[in-house]
């Protein structure tokens, strides 16, 4: 299943389903990268709570297909991970670091209002 998509005023909302795992955050990322009516903003994807079933080596793989299929002229330079739990908060942070190469910055937030604060930057 892939996670809900919203378009909001200055971002797009990504809300995986409680306890997803890679497969749904790479059908997440390809819809964003290939669906004609997803605009090019900045995004925020909002996990909640639940069994995560992602390992290290996925946040390399989900990295590297980002990096593969990220438009060389893409407007988006923000996304926001708004995390429920200090696991989810860890595998966030460790991915950040992972992805601090690509064009674009990911920062971890606990909380949606902090998140939305900083990609309206």
């Amino acid at each position: 299943m892939s996670p809900q998509i919203t378009i909001k005023e200055n971002y797009v909302l990504v809300e995986p389903k409680e306890g997803t795992d890679f497969w749904e955050i790479l059908r997440g990322v390809a819809r964003l990268f290939y669906a004609d009516k997803i605009p090019e903003k900045n995004r925020i994807w909002l996990f909640r709570e639940g069994p995560e079933n992602l390992s290290g080596d996925d946040l390399h793989r989900l990295k590297d297909m980002i990096k593969e299929n990220y438009p060389s002229d893409a407007k988006i330079n923000r996304t926001a991970i708004v995390v429920a739990s200090e696991l989810q908060s860890s595998m966030a942070e460790l991915f950040a670091q992972i992805a601090k190469d690509l064009p674009q910055t990911f920062k971890v937030f606990s909380n949606l209002a902090d998140a939305e604060d900083w990609v309206k930057e």
